[in-house]
């Protein structure tokens, strides 16, 4: 990897950070009245952001992972909320290009964004998932074949902009199938009969994101409108679509730590205590906080770039390949060397992001824990980046396989599995 930005990237940065300024003089409002920024979505679509992970070919920017975790990174420091419920649309596109979906399947999905300048958002996760277990994520809602698609029932929690969406991607069990770690994609109008939202979203920090509960209750779906062949695993099927969907997320977490970092070099470079001549910026304990935030960003920016650009370098040779075809990839064409030091690089970004935030809420003192703070809201932001799909446990524990080079087979289940 050559370390430095393409003329594509630095394009794509600068664009990103004007969208950012932008958004971040609406950050605290939104934050307040937990209001979703439909202005900053309708602003990123303006930008043609809504296709920059499509394939050129389908009417996108083709900026792979690499350019899309440095648009994220960016705009995240305007405003969090709105570059975490967007990776919802961008997270989406990403994984959907990379699958073994056919060709024409993939062209009608692209086409929504680019052509149609429609939002998507993602929908997998359920009132009885953990992701620290992802073989939780099996769905409970149904899919029940009827004439000429499928009827939707069930429950969604975390919905990010899902109310604010054109189209939702939801995943369910089809009820003709035995096996309940069997799932389909659908992508489905927002405003189909039988979709509701229910309003749960009043949380610590990304309340702007909107991740309400999402309701569906007996919702058609006809068969163009599901994405080819039923997910075998999903937790498989998770477990190897792991950096296409989740790289992104990462990155907007970075961007919370290093809009952090900012925030907290602008706050003590221009406070002077009463009765001293220099800024607080000259203590020495700041000055050594101020330092180990820089040096653990920095080096969480690098790890999080390098596993975007092989991820992107993988992919690329994939499409020269055979693939097996069915939706998404398998172990071997992810590759066991992309999916290590993906987890190694969302633990270390969400350690060194919790500790940043922290510290600088620390370093601003008292003055910072009152909500017009900017310390104060991205210290809360922050706070869940461990917590963020896959979680820094399951990080830890998966990457132990690898390094150890185990047999998964014979690692035992963390709790007693009722199915299999």
């Amino acid at each position: 990897m050559e370390f430095g930005l393409t003329a594509d990237h630095i394009r794509i940065q600068t664009v990103a950070r004007q969208l950012a300024a932008d958004f971040a003089t609406r950050a605290a409002e939104h934050d307040r009245d937990g209001s979703p920024p439909q202005e900053n979505y309708a602003a990123l679509r303006d930008a043609g952001f809504y296709g920059l992970v499509v394939p050129k070919e389908y009417g996108g920017q083709e900026a792979g992972l690499l350019g899309y975790t440095i648009a994220a990174e960016e705009i995240a420091q305007g405003c969090a909320s709105t570059a975490l419920s967007f990776n919802m649309h961008a997270a989406t596109l990403a994984s959907l290009m990379h699958s073994a979906l056919p060709d024409d399947i993939k062209k009608w999905v692209a086409e929504l964004a680019t052509k149609q300048g429609k939002l998507i958002a993602a929908i997998l996760s359920e009132p009885s998932t953990t992701s620290i277990v992802p073989m939780t994520f099996a769905c409970s809602t149904r899919a029940r074949r009827v004439s000429g698609g499928y009827r939707l029932s069930g429950k969604k929690s975390f919905c990010s902009m899902g109310e604010s969406s054109d189209y939702l991607c939801l995943f369910a069990h089809p009820e003709e199938i035995a096996n309940p770690q069997t799932a389909l994609v659908a992508v489905l109008p927002t405003d189909s009969p039988g979709v509701r939202f229910e309003h749960v979203w009043d949380t610590l920090g990304m309340r702007a994101t909107r991740s309400d509960n999402l309701i569906l209750e007996d919702c058609f779906v006809p068969d163009e409108a599901i994405l080819g062949e039923p997910i075998p695993k999903i937790g498989e099927w998770l477990a190897t679509n792991e950096p296409s969907f989740n790289i992104p997320y990462t990155a907007v977490y970075l961007g919370v730590g290093f809009a952090a970092l900012q925030a907290i070099k602008d706050n003590v470079t221009q406070r002077q205590p009463k009765g001293y001549g220099q800024p607080l910026a000259y203590h020495p304990d700041i000055r050594r906080r101020v330092a180990m935030m820089s040096a653990q960003l920095e080096a969480a920016r690098w790890l999080l770039r390098y596993v975007a650009w092989l991820a992107d370098e993988t992919y690329e040779r994939q499409r020269y390949t055979d693939r097996p075809k069915q939706y998404g990839t398998t172990v071997e064409g992810q590759a066991a060397e992309v999916l290590a030091t993906y987890f190694k690089a969302k633990y270390i970004v969400g350690e060194a992001v919790t500790a940043a935030t922290r510290s600088a809420l620390e370093m601003g003192g008292g003055h910072a824990i009152f909500k017009p703070s900017a310390l104060e809201r991205l210290f809360r932001d922050g706070a869940t980046a461990t917590m963020q799909h896959p979680p820094s446990d399951f990080c830890l524990s998966s990457l132990s396989v690898h390094e150890l080079q185990l047999d998964p087979q014979q690692i035992q289940p963390p709790l007693t599995q009722v199915w299999e």
